[in-house]
C-alpha cells in the first residue's frame, strides 16, 4: 500500500512538472512574442550584450596572440604607411652597407692603386678575411666616430681565418713558418679591441652545444640586475646557448697568445704577451711588403688589455602576421642575460661623450642637456642615486623599471606586454633624397640601392668606405716616396746613397698612382666625426632579410638602426593597456547592440555605427600622431558581433513579427505592390493615374467540367491541382515583372508597366503567356498522377488534363487604389482592360491559346511571331479591333513560319472575297497547324470559306465580324 502511494505521489509530481515546464514554455513563447514591446526590450538587449561580449571576449584572449591581433597588427602597418613621417630621425647614425656592390669590389681585387698582377693576388672573397673590417674600423677612427658597431658574428674560426704559423717543408726538413697575413682573427682582435668603441653581435640559439672559452669571457659583457621581467626570460627559454664572437674579441687577447689567459699573470705580463705579439706583427717585413696589409700597420699601442667595447643580442620576435615591430632590450644567452645591441651602441655612445665631457669640463653642460638625468664631474657619471666609475664602461649601469617603463642611462622607454619596445619606424622617403643616391646618382643601383627606402639614415656602401681608406693610403705612400726618390737622387749624387736604393725607391713609386687618387666621400671627419657607424650586410646573398611594417624585405640593419634611433630620441611606440583594451571592446558591444536594438530604421543605426566606427578611426589617428597605439580593431570588430547581435535579436524579434505582416501583405499584394508602398508610404490611398500597360487574363478550358467531375467526390483534388497550375503560373508571372492582381476562380488577371514603369511592358508580357504556355505542357504529366486514382477520364487521349487560354491586350488605362477608405485594392480598370477580357473568352471560337491586340502587337512587331486571325468587334463595342495570335519568339520552326504566310495570304484572300483561293491556302496551312485535329483557326476559316461559296455574303460585307457574346 506504502509503495502505491509511493508511485502515485511519483507520478502526480512528475504531471506537475510536464505542467509546469509547459507553462514556462508557454510563458517564453508569449514573452519571445512581445520582445519588442518597451517592457521587455531592456532585458533582450542585456542578454543579447552579453552573448556578444563572450564572443567579443574570445577574439581578445591571448594577449599579444590572441584572435583579433592578426586583424590589429596589420592595421597598425597601415598606419605607419598612412600616417608616418620620414624626416624624424637621429643624426649621430651612420649606416656602412656591404652591398653587391662592396662584394664585387672584393672579388675585383683592385684597390685603384696597384698594378693588374699585384690586384689579382689581392682578391677576396666573401666571408671576408678580417683585415678588411680593420679597414673600417680604421676608417672611423681616424674621422673621429664614436661607436662602431658590427651587425654581424665574428664566430667562426679556424686555418682559412687565422692561421699566424703553418707546417711548411724546407731543403726536406719541416719547419714552422710564421705567416701573420693569415693570422685574420688575430689582427682584427688587436685592432677591434684597442679602443672601448666597437659592438658586435650575439644571437640566441636552440641547438645545445659544449660550453667554450667565449662562454666563461661573455660574463664580463653581462647585464647586471635581478629585476629583469619575466616574460623576456621565457620568451628567451628555448634558447640554451648562444652564436657569440671569438673568444679573443671578448677578453682582447689574440688566440696565438695561449699563455696570457693563464688566471695566475698579472695584468702586466697578460700585457707584455700582447705587445710582444703585437711587436712582432709590426716587425714583420714580409707582411709590410703586401699591398692589402700594409696599410694596417703598424698596430696601435695599447696602454693595457680589454676586450672589445659591447657585445649585444640581435635576437628579433616576430608578432602574429610575421612582421617585426618589436625589440627586446636585453636577451638571454643560455642563463646569461645580456644587453641588445642597439642597447650596447647606445651605451658606448654615452659612455664616449662621458669621457669627453670628464676630461674637457666645458662639455658637461652639454652632455647634461643631451642625457636627460646624467651628469658627468672629474668622479664619474652620476645617475640619479647612483654612480658609476667611467673606467667599468658603464657596464655595472643597470636597467631599472617602474610599471611599463624601462629606464637607462638617461633613456625612459615604454615597455609592451612583452617586455619590449614597439619600435616607431619612419616612413618611406624618395630614393633620390638618399645620401647614397646624391653620392654616386649613375651607380646607385648597381650598389644595391633601393626605390622605396624608408627609416634612411646617412648611408654608404662598404665599397666606397674601403675604396676611399685604400686610395688615402695610396695616396700617402706615393707622396712618401715621392719624396724618398728626391732625397736618394739628391744623395746618390753627392755619393751619400747607392743607386740601387734609389732605384727600389723608384720601382715603388712606379707601382703608386702618378697622382693622388680623388676622394668619393670626402675626409672621414665629413661622414663619421661623432657617429654611430653600423655596418651590416644588406646584399641580397647575405640573407639578412625580415619583414617590417614598411617592406616584406627589411635588411635586419635597418631595424636594428631604428631600434637604436629610438633609444636616442626617447620616442618609441606606445602600447595601450590590455584592460583599456578589454574596456573599449565591450563598451563598444554594448553601443553596437544598444544602437541596433533601438534604432527605428535600420539606415539609423546604420549611420550611427559608422559614426561610432570614424570615431574609433579618428582616435587610432590622434593616439598615433602622440605615439600611442589605439587598438583600434578590438573596438571595430566588437561594433561589428554588436550590430549582428542585435540584428539577431531584432529579426527574432519585432524583425520576425514584421517579416510576418510583411510576408502576409505580399502573398495578398504581390511583390511588387509591397515593396511599391513600403519605397512610398504615401501610396496608401484612394487615388489613380493613367499609364499605358499590358494586361492578360487567362482561363483554364474546360474548368467546369473538371469542378462537376473533382468537386462532389475529391474536393481537395481539386484544391491541389488548381493550386498546382496557379503557383506555376504565378511564379512565372512575376519572373516577367508582372504584377497578381487577383485570382478569380480558375482565371488569372495580371498586369505589367505598373507601379514601377516599363518601356518593354508588352514584350514582358508576351514572354510570359509563351513561358506559361510551355509550363503547362511540361507539367501534363504532374496534372494525369494527380488526378489519374480519382478521375482517370479528365486524362484525354493525348495525355493531356488542363489547357488553358489567355488574352492579352495593351493600351492606356488607369491604375491605382480603388476602393473604400476602409478597403481598397490596387488595380487596373479602362476599355483596354475589358478588350483583354474579350480575347481570352474568343479564344475558344478561334481554337487558339494567346489572343492579342492590335496594340499589342505593334509593340511587340520584329521581337515575337504573330498571326492576323480576324477583325472583331466584341461584345459592348462598336470599333472593329484586329486580333492577332501570339505563335512564339521570333525564331520559331519552319513549320510555324510556313503555318504563319499561308494563312495570312489566306486572310487577305478571304477579306477580297476570294473565297475559292482562300479555302486552298486554309487547307494548306492547317497541315502546319499544332493542333490540326483539333479546333484551330485554319479549320474556321474553312468553314466560313466553305459557307461563303455556298452563300455569299451581301455586298456591304466588309470582313469584320461582330461577337454576340463574350
Amino acid at each position: 500500500m506504502a509503495s502505491e502511494n509511493t508511485v502515485d505521489r511519483a507520478l502526480k509530481g512528475l504531471g506537475s512538472t510536464l505542467v509546469s515546464a509547459r507553462n514556462l514554455v508557454r510563458k517564453a513563447t508569449v514573452d519571445f512574442g512581445h520582445a519588442h514591446e518597451p517592457r521587455h526590450k531592456r532585458r533582450v538587449a542585456l542578454i543579447t550584450s552579453l552573448c556578444c561580449g563572450l564572443l567579443a571576449g574570445s577574439l581578445l584572449l591571448g594577449g599579444a596572440q590572441a584572435p583579433i591581433e592578426h586583424v590589429e597588427k596589420p592595421l597598425q602597418s597601415a598606419r605607419v604607411r598612412l600616417l608616418e613621417g620620414n624626416t624624424q630621425r637621429s643624426p649621430d647614425i651612420l649606416i656602412v652597407n656591404i652591398d653587391d656592390a662592396s662584394l664585387a669590389y672584393g672579388d675585383s681585387g683592385r684597390f685603384g692603386q696597384e698594378s693588374e698582377d699585384t690586384a689579382r693576388s689581392d682578391r677576396y672573397a666573401w666571408p671576408w678575411p678580417r683585415s678588411v673590417y680593420n679597414k673600417i674600423i680604421r676608417y672611423c677612427r681616424e674621422g673621429g666616430a664614436r661607436v662602431v658597431v658590427f651587425d654581424l658574428v665574428f664566430s667562426e674560426s679556424g686555418p682559412n681565418t687565422n692561421q699566424p704559423v703553418i707546417d711548411a717543408t724546407v731543403d726536406g726538413k719541416p719547419l714552422q713558418v710564421w705567416t701573420f697575413e693569415r693570422a685574420g682573427d688575430d689582427l682584427f682582435i688587436l685592432e677591434a679591441s684597442a679602443r672601448e668603441d666597437v659592438a658586435v653581435a650575439i644571437t640566441a640559439e636552440s641547438s645545445q652545444r659544449k660550453p667554450e672559452l667565449r662562454d666563461r669571457l661573455l660574463a664580463a659583457y653581462a647585464l647586471k640586475g635581478d629585476n629583469l621581467p619575466a616574460t623576456v626570460r621565457r620568451r628567451f627559454a628555448p634558447y640554451n646557448s648562444g652564436t657569440t664572437p671569438i673568444a679573443g674579441l671578448l677578453d682582447g687577447i689574440p688566440d696565438f697568445v695561449a699563455e696570457a689567459r693563464t688566471p695566475t699573470l698579472s695584468a702586466d705580463e697578460r700585457l707584455e704577451y700582447v705587445r710582444g705579439y703585437e711587436d712582432a706583427v709590426n716587425g714583420d717585413a714580409d707582411l709590410a711588403r703586401k699591398a692589402h696589409m700594409r696599410s694596417l700597420l703598424p698596430l696601435a699601442r695599447r696602454e693595457h688589455v680589454q676586450g672589445i667595447g659591447g657585445a649585444g643580442v640581435v635576437n628579433v620576435f616576430a608578432d602574429v602576421d610575421g612582421r617585426v615591430r618589436a625589440m627586446d632590450l636585453f636577451g638571454y644567452v643560455g642563463e646569461q642575460p645580456c644587453r641588445s645591441l642597439a642597447l650596447e651602441a647606445y651605451r658606448l655612445f654615452v659612455l664616449s661623450h662621458a669621457r669627453e665631457a670628464q676630461t674637457d669640463a666645458s662639455k658637461r653642460a652639454d652632455f647634461a642637456r643631451r642625457f636627460e638625468g646624467l651628469t658627468v664631474d672629474d668622479q664619474g657619471l652620476r645617475a640619479g642615486t647612483r654612480r658609476h666609475d667611467l673606467a667599468l664602461g658603464l657596464r655595472d649601469a643597470p636597467i631599472e623599471f617602474e610599471g611599463d617603463e624601462a629606464r637607462y642611462l638617461g633613456c625612459r622607454v615604454a615597455l609592451d606586454i612583452e617586455g619590449r619596445i614597439q619600435l616607431r619606424y619612419r616612413n618611406f622617403m624618395d630614393y633620390r633624397d638618399t645620401p647614397g643616391y646624391r653620392l654616386a646618382p649613375e651607380t646607385y643601383f648597381e650598389r644595391g640601392g633601393r626605390e622605396e627606402v624608408f627609416a634612411l639614415y646617412p648611408s654608404v656602401s662598404a665599397r666606397d668606405m674601403l675604396r676611399d681608406y685604400d686610395a688615402r693610403h695610396a695616396n700617402a705612400r706615393r707622396r712618401e716616396f715621392a719624396a724618398l726618390v728626391e732625397r736618394l737622387t739628391r744623395e746618390v749624387a753627392e755619393g751619400k746613397a747607392e743607386p740601387a736604393a734609389l732605384e727600389e725607391a723608384r720601382r715603388e713609386l712606379q707601382a703608386l698612382p702618378s697622382k693622388d687618387l680623388d676622394l668619393l666621400l670626402g675626409q672621414p671627419p665629413e661622414l663619421v666625426k661623432g657617429k654611430i657607424v653600423i655596418v651590416a650586410g644588406s646584399a641580397a646573398a647575405l640573407y639578412d632579410a625580415h619583414a617590417t611594417p614598411l617592406d616584406p624585405n627589411t635588411p635586419g640593419t635597418w631595424i636594428v638602426a631604428t631600434a637604436l634611433d629610438n633609444l636616442l630620441r626617447g620616442d618609441v611606440m606606445h602600447e595601450q593597456p590590455r584592460w583599456q583594451v578589454w574596456l573599449f571592446a565591450m563598451l563598444a558591444v554594448l553601443l553596437g547592440v544598444s544602437v541596433t536594438l533601438y534604432a527605428r530604421r535600420t539606415l539609423h543605426s546604420l549611420l550611427a555605427l559608422a559614426a561610432l566606427a570614424l570615431l574609433a578611426g579618428a582616435a587610432a589617428w590622434l593616439a598615433f600622431s602622440m605615439q600611442h597605439w589605439f587598438h583600434v580593431s578590438g573596438p571595430l570588430a566588437s561594433l561589428f558581433i554588436g550590430f549582428a547581435g542585435g540584428s539577431l535579436a531584432k529579426a527574432l524579434t519585432e524583425g520576425r513579427q514584421k517579416a510576418q505582416r510583411e510576408a502576409f501583405a505580399r502573398q495578398y499584394m504581390g511583390t511588387e505592390l509591397v515593396e511599391h508602398v513600403i519605397a512610398r508610404p504615401d501610396a496608401l490611398k484612394l487615388g489613380g493615374e493613367n499609364r499605358h500597360m499590358t494586361i492578360y487574363f487567362s482561363d483554364v478550358a474546360g474548368f467546369t467540367t473538371l469542378t462537376e467531375t473533382l468537386g462532389p467526390e475529391h474536393p481537395d483534388r481539386l484544391v491541389e491541382l488548381l493550386n498546382i497550375y496557379l503557383e506555376r503560373m504565378t511564379d512565372i508571372m512575376l519572373e516577367s515583372g508582372g504584377v497578381i492582381d487577383k485570382y478569380i476562380g480558375d482565371a488569372l488577371m495580371c498586369f505589367w508597366g505598373a507601379p514601377r514603369d516599363m518601356e518593354d511592358h508588352a514584350v514582358r508580357a508576351c514572354k510570359g503567356a509563351l513561358a506559361c504556355k510551355v509550363e503547362m505542357a511540361r507539367m501534363q504529366p504532374l496534372f494525369a498522377d494527380a488526378v489519374r486514382a480519382t478521375a482517370p477520364q479528365l486524362i484525354k487521349p493525348d495525355g493531356t488534363v488542363l489547357s488553358a487560354r489567355a488574352g492579352l491586350n495593351s493600351g492606356l488605362v488607369t491604375v491605382g487604389n480603388m476602393g473604400s477608405s476602409k478597403r481598397f485594392a490596387y488595380t487596373v480598370m479602362g476599355d483596354a482592360v475589358n478588350l483583354a477580357s474579350r480575347l481570352e473568352g474568343q479564344n475558344k471560337e478561334y481554337g487558339s491559346w494567346i489572343m492579342i491586340g492590335e496594340n499589342t502587337e505593334k509593340l511587340i512587331r520584329g521581337e515575337f511571331t504573330t498571326r492576323r486571325l480576324d477583325l472583331i468587334v466584341v461584345k459592348g463595342k462598336t470599333r472593329p479591333t484586329e486580333v492577332f495570335e501570339l505563335l512564339g519568339p521570333k525564331d520559331v520552326p519552319q513549320f510555324i513560319q510556313d503555318l504563319r504566310r499561308d494563312f495570312e495570304r489566306g486572310v487577305e484572300m478571304f477579306r477580297a472575297r476570294q473565297f475559292e483561293g482562300a479555302l486552298e491556302w486554309f487547307k494548306t496551312s492547317l497541315q502546319n497547324e499544332p493542333d490540326k485535329d483539333a479546333d484551330n483557326p485554319s479549320a474556321l476559316y474553312i468553314e466560313r470559306c466553305e459557307h461563303f461559296i455556298d452563300h455569299p455574303p451581301p455586298a456591304d460585307w466588309n470582313g469584320v465580324f461582330i461577337k454576340k457574346s463574350k
